[in-house]
């Protein structure tokens, strides 16, 4: 049983990996369809708690890739707190995250770089043997922006 569970682990650890990874090469489209389930639901929340943004999986790859565009992301998760019960499993990672603009080439760009922290608090299930991301919430308790 121990070893059975050290491996959800691992495979939960090495999904969240692959999702960093995928945003932070801008790769939308195998994100969203090679991580998901397909009733995935992400919600984003600013600082004082606010729901900012609230994406379905078949969303995810317009909606966030447009939000970054030219930008680029980077992301840094630590800490994993992940509890696996059967085919489903929840964890809070804490979170780094930041966004680059470069304002000469792209003017109409929102800033110059964002650099955000926070909480990913998410859930996952097994679907045919692997784990995908059924949803998250990202909490937020700082943002800067430079315009």
């Amino acid at each position: 049983m121990q070893s059975t569970h050290v491996l959800d682990l691992e495979q939960i650890r090495d999904l969240k990996a692959r999702y960093c990874r995928l945003a932070d090469t801008k790769q939308w489209d195998e994100l969203a369809t090679t991580l998901f389930t397909d009733d995935a639901v992400f919600r984003f929340f600013d600082v004082d708690g606010t729901l900012a943004n609230e994406v379905t999986a078949a969303a995810f790859a317009t909606t966030i890739g447009g939000r970054v565009a030219a930008g680029q992301p980077i992301h840094h998760v630590f800490s994993a707190e992940i509890a696996v019960d059967g085919d489903e499993a929840t964890a809070v990672w804490a979170m780094e995250d930041r966004i680059f603009h470069d304002r000469q080439a792209h003017p109409e760009a929102p800033f110059s770089s964002m650099h955000g922290y926070g909480h990913y608090h998410e859930r996952y299930r097994r679907i045919d043997g692997e784990w995908r991301i059924a949803g998250f919430d990202l909490t937020r308790l700082r943002l800067e922006i430079e315009l």
